[in-house]
């Protein structure tokens, strides 16, 4: 995706709140003061903590997954689970504590595209999408959202979920493994049983582990619908300086990449830079055959 990303900045940060979002997963809002420019769904910030409170030394990408406006600036939400060094340290901080926020980063959801809005979550994937259901909500705009996991217990914040969504006016559909919460199967399995019923072209939002994205993609692509999906790697500036987030172009993409008047931080022809071409990619763009 060739387009110049919103401007960001660095800035401090207050943690407001910090709680038990289910599933070993946490809540996190953050205040941030003015200017600091709202991220769109799909965008992420990094944040860099203390070095007191902190053993690593790179900050940590997160996606957003909630924003607010407040006097004075934003308050900015985050799904996480602590499972690293870094997200443990970050879990460790109270209320008042102070971190340093660069953002927004990347590209978004394009949400404006035509086509029946349906959103693919799994597991904590579930946080930036509600955040889009939000923002298509805005525009009157009602999606279609299916969530899965493996189990109930890993459906991440479904009560808050449904609740969100219930209050937008979007439609709740669960799938998980084991069939313990909703339909018994994975997402595409889900996403087969409601397509027929919705109408096309179908505009895909997906986040989630890298193969269910696959899977989500090559459905996409079969399908004739718009795809468009938010992918992880190894984000250590968030700017495209480190090159060390690096996806591998799909032979498409390579042949445009070839055409195109392309910013320096933006890989180059055989491999995307997550941080500053994505995080959300649409699915054509992408060599899924190399994408682990």
């Amino acid at each position: 995706m060739i387009a110049a990303p919103r401007a960001w900045r660095q800035t401090a940060g207050i943690i407001a709140r910090q709680a038990p979002h289910g599933a070993g997963h946490w809540w996190l809002d953050l205040d941030v003061p003015a200017p600091f420019a709202p991220p769109a769904p799909g965008q992420f910030v990094q944040i860099l903590l203390p070095p007191a409170a902190s053993p690593v030394l790179l900050p940590r990408p997160m996606s957003v997954a909630a924003v607010t406006r407040r006097r004075g600036g934003l308050r900015l939400g985050f799904l996480y689970a602590p499972v690293g060094t870094g997200t443990r340290a970050l879990a460790a901080l109270s209320a008042g504590d102070r971190v340093e926020v660069l953002g927004p980063l990347g590209h978004g959801y394009p949400l404006e595209r035509p086509g029946t809005p349906v959103l693919v979550a799994g597991g904590r994937g579930i946080a930036p999408l509600l955040f889009a259901a939000d923002a298509l909500a805005r525009r009157g705009r009602r999606c279609e959202l299916i969530f899965g996991a493996r189990s109930r217990d890993l459906l991440v914040g479904l009560d808050d979920a449904r609740r969100r969504l219930a209050a937008m006016g979007g439609r709740l559909h669960l799938s998980t493994d084991d069939g313990s919460r909703g339909t018994r199967g994975n997402v595409l399995d889900a996403l087969d049983r409601l397509s027929p019923r919705l109408a096309f072209p179908l505009a895909l939002h997906a986040c989630g582990p890298h193969a269910m994205l696959k899977a989500v993609a090559r459905w996409g692509m079969r399908h004739g619908a718009s795809c468009w999906l938010a992918m992880e790697s190894v984000m250590a500036c968030g700017t495209g300086v480190c090159r060390g987030c690096p996806l591998p172009r799909s032979a498409r993409a390579i042949a445009e990449f070839d055409g195109a008047k392309t910013p320096s931080l933006y890989g180059n022809r055989e491999w995307a830079m997550c941080c500053t071409e994505g995080p959300v990619f649409e699915a054509g763009e992408l060599d899924w055959e190399r994408i682990e």
